[in-house]
């Protein structure tokens, strides 16, 4: 009986120190898997901010080419508009010579008008000149 309450307490012992070694891998394990979390816990942090300054820089990007964007609309807008009041200007410029040919086209008719009226005067008083000298 000595010998079998012998090894029972060997056994036991054996046991107890096979749940001691079950342990100690567990508290290790316990220990790398603590370990994991906080790296994991770190880098989900690391990431968590890289990924919210990139999402920063790219509000940045977006109001920075709405600027760029809305600065190159309005400068179009003003060439269009130069190269519109350039148009009427050149339309005007156009309709006014056009008058003034005009004008002086009427000024020159004028002036023969008046030229040849003066001349079929000038005729109609030699011809009544005439006209009393056979008289």
């Amino acid at each position: 009986m000595e010998r079998l309450l012998d090894d029972m307490i060997t056994k036991i012992n054996q046991i107890t120190d096979s749940l001691d070694g079950t342990i100690a891998q567990v508290e290790k394990m316990n220990e790398s898997i603590n370990q994991m979390s906080k790296t994991f816990s770190k880098e989900t942090v690391s990431l968590t901010e890289n990924v919210r300054l990139i999402v920063e820089a790219l509000k940045q990007f977006r109001v920075q080419s709405n600027k760029s964007v809305n600065e190159l609309s309005k400068e179009l807008n003003s060439k269009v508009k130069d190269i519109w009041d350039e148009d009427k200007i050149q339309k005007y410029l156009e309709n006014t010579k056009k008058e003034i040919n005009t004008i002086k086209n009427t000024e020159k008719a004028v002036s023969d008008n008046l030229y040849y009226a003066q001349l079929l005067t000038i005729i109609k008083n030699i011809s009544t000149y005439l006209k009393q000298i056979k008289k």
